[in-house]
């Protein structure tokens, strides 16, 4: 009934999300008021404004010829392990708050679940503010000129939030601490997650400004084929060796691969950018 709800909305009130960003001018519509809305529900309007889009061969190598280039993948599996450990922590948390010493109700354990909400709220607003924050002082610092990899300073800020949170929940849950450190430690793995995601998000979207839509589309893949494998050997695992051990562990990956993949982007990221975009030009002129 929900699923139908939305469909119905969207037929009814929603509008065509697509925007013709790379057409100059952008062309006007077609047809206008009840007519166009039906005819862009069925598909009429798309056929009318193919000339105007990519080919079909282009709309589906697309996600494939942006994949491969090693700037990106190597963000893509950063990404994917950030947000892993937290889908982790928030289908499995459910499970230690049913659980002894703290025994909540389900209407308790609902309530714990506004901490993930609020921490994204912040996190969102945080990410936004300081990634235009530190790209102001990064184009002015380098006389102007930006460079994609300044996104990834955000980063910094979010790897230690992202250890604190996962070892003081680990903690919280292995030595049985009060529900408010348990409470502020998933607070805070969750503000590092949002403050690392939104980085990586404007780092890819910069790379890459004209595919926008199929960067959405591959790190919501990532994320998913990251995460939710998790709540499988999470509480098994933390059942035979301590919460601590197993949230540490999980920060630990984390951290390792920031360690890995960010400083060597930051380094050679630009490079990486000139040389992709080159041999992707000489392979689009063979053709």
């Amino acid at each position: 009934m929900y699923s139908a709800v939305i469909v119905l909305l969207i037929a009814l009130i929603g509008e065509e999300t697509i925007y013709d960003r790379t057409v100059v001018p952008i062309p006007s519509r077609p047809t206008t008021g009840p007519r166009y809305r039906v005819e862009t529900l069925v598909g009429i309007t798309g056929v009318k404004m193919s000339k105007y889009r990519a080919s079909w061969s282009q709309t589906i190598l697309s996600p494939f010829n942006v994949l491969w280039r090693p700037h990106l993948i190597s963000i893509l599996i950063f990404e994917a392990m950030v947000f892993r450990f937290g889908i982790g922590i928030n289908v499995t948390n459910a499970v230690f708050l049913a659980s002894p010493p703290y025994s909540f109700s389900q209407d308790a354990i609902a309530g714990a679940y506004g901490t993930p909400i609020v921490s994204v709220i912040i996190g969102e607003l945080i990410g936004h503010y300081l990634n235009d924050w530190i790209t102001n002082i990064t184009v002015r610092r380098n006389k102007g000129v930006f460079e994609a990899e300044s996104r990834l300073l955000a980063c910094y800020i979010a790897m230690p939030l992202y250890i604190c949170g996962f070892v003081l929940l680990g903690a919280s849950l292995q030595n049985h601490l009060s529900v408010v450190a348990l409470i502020f430690g998933w607070g805070i793995a969750q503000l590092g997650i949002m403050i690392a995601t939104v980085s990586v998000y404007a780092y890819c979207n910069d790379c890459f400004p004209r595919q926008q839509g199929e960067i959405s589309a591959l790190l919501t893949v990532s994320r998913i084929l990251g995460g939710f494998s998790v709540a499988y050997y999470q509480v098994p695992w933390a059942e035979k060796h301590g919460a601590l051990q197993t949230f540490g562990v999980e920060a630990a990956i984390v951290v390792g691969l920031f360690i890995l993949i960010v400083p060597f982007l930051q380094w050679k990221g630009s490079s990486l950018r000139v040389s992709a975009g080159s041999i992707w030009r000489i392979s689009e002129h063979r053709d």
